[in-house]
């Protein structure tokens, strides 16, 4: 087979459970960054107790979860993921939460990053 030619394992790259629950666990940890992301503009300087516990209890967890996800996703691919659904995630947090705006320039840059997400996660 052609793929087996240029050393490439068809069949090793398919998700399996535990692949697949990683991934999840990857997900649940975007979530807890977008949280406490979100909710770190109203701590005003960690001077407002309850954004900043939920800001705090937010990354402990989701950096918690992530050092496990670590454990067997490498860490380009992991932190690749991490950062940009997480980019995207907190500016559409930003806009619907803050009424922040978004320029053409931010768009563009939203579209690179996860254009290298993906050619990163594919290849």
């Amino acid at each position: 087979m052609f793929y087996r030619k240029i050393g490439y394992d068809i069949e090793r790259n398919f998700l399996n459970e535990e692949k697949l629950m990683n991934y999840l666990l990857l997900l649940v940890s975007i979530g807890l960054e977008v949280l406490g992301t979100s909710l770190l503009k109203k701590t005003d300087g960690f001077t407002n107790l309850l954004p900043t516990l939920g800001t705090l209890t937010s990354y402990f967890f989701c950096l918690y979860i992530l050092s496990h996800v670590l454990k067997k996703l490498p860490l380009s691919l992991t932190y690749a993921t991490w950062g940009s659904v997480g980019l995207v995630l907190v500016t559409i947090a930003g806009i619907v939460f803050y009424h922040e705006s978004l320029s053409i320039y931010s768009i563009a840059g939203l579209f690179l990053v996860v254009s290298g997400t993906v050619l990163i996660n594919v290849f």
